[in-house]
């Protein structure tokens, strides 16, 4: 549908990352990409012809993306995040065409949301935006006619200081429906943290971090011998088994790839899952499932649980 228009997108990330203790949160590496990276590939996987304006500074982007971008600052630098906006409306063409506005800090974000929130703009909505978790209206994800993102700017006099939320004001958002996990940020260490991803890179739910949290010991180990994510992961592997066409039991499924991935043998997760997922999506009736957690449960060897030989 976006064909037709030049799409441009704004991301900002200007601001001091105070909580973060003054680390640049757009150049922090979540699974060895940094968060600007990520936001700039999703972005052109969704629309490959959208022109990127980073306003702030462009730390962390990787320099084959860095040529294909426009950097500009907000004058005076940490004026907040308005000032992003109108510095960056400055080196845009005066055209009818979608200005994506995106937080620094959003490593998530899916291509298919960037296509909701474009696809809504052209479709005439005055501006698209989706929910967090809490509710929350979204300003830092949201897709916008360029002619009304102008005038809403040119309404605040001194952008300096000024909230977001002002470019907002006397509009009734159109919402698109989005995974709120996809709209968690990175604001605080802890935050970075729980800031971990499947092997296919879709954030980990935050009700399975949740419950990864209560693997773990009066020090804070996992006592699994498993990092978060591999946790999080068999977790969700678990929910998969439990709404599948299968008679397993999806905690025993669990608990056979925790097992294995734990074990001595040290198996990666993938290989884990892979493994119990030869066994649950098979022939095996829910007994076999059982006999086998026994079997590791007291002790026995994982090796014999490869492919279908108990």
């Amino acid at each position: 549908m976006f064909v037709q228009h030049t799409v441009h997108a704004v991301i900002l990330t200007g601001g001091r990352s105070s909580r973060m203790g003054g680390r640049h949160k757009p150049g922090i590496l979540i699974d060895g990409r940094s968060v600007i990276d990520r936001t700039v590939s999703t972005l052109w996987a969704a629309v490959p012809e959208a022109e990127v304006v980073i306003a702030g500074t462009d730390d962390g982007l990787s320099p084959n993306l860095r040529h294909k971008v426009t950097v500009v600052r907000e004058d005076p630098p940490f004026s907040g995040p308005l000032a992003g906006v109108a510095a960056a409306l400055e080196t845009i063409p005066q055209t009818e065409d979608v200005v994506v506005l995106l937080g620094g800090d959003l490593p998530f974000l899916s291509a298919t949301t960037m296509r909701k929130l474009v696809d809504s703009a052209v479709a005439g909505a005055e501006v698209t935006s989706c929910l967090d978790a809490t509710g929350h209206l979204q300003y830092l994800c949201a897709a916008w006619p360029q002619e009304v993102l102008r005038a809403q700017s040119a309404r605040v006099e001194d952008p300096a200081g000024v909230p977001l939320r002002a470019l907002f004001s006397g509009l009734i958002p159109e919402l698109i429906e989005c995974d709120p996990d996809e709209l968690r940020d990175i604001d605080t260490p802890y935050d970075l943290a729980r800031a971990v991803t499947t092997t296919d890179g879709r954030p980990v739910p935050e009700s399975l971090l949740t419950t990864v949290d209560r693997f773990e010991d009066e020090h804070g180990q996992n006592v699994a011998g498993l990092s978060p994510s591999q946790t999080a992961e068999i977790l969700d592997f678990a929910r998969k088994v439990k709404y599948a066409p299968s008679a397993a039991n999806p905690a025993v499924a669990a608990f056979l790839a925790g097992q294995l991935a734990g074990g001595q043998e040290g198996l990666l997760v993938g290989e884990a899952l892979d493994r119990v997922l030869a066994v649950v999506g098979g022939d095996h009736q829910v007994g076999d499932i059982h006999e086998s957690a026994d079997h590791l449960a007291g002790g026995g060897d994982v090796g014999s649980l490869s492919g279908t030989d108990q």
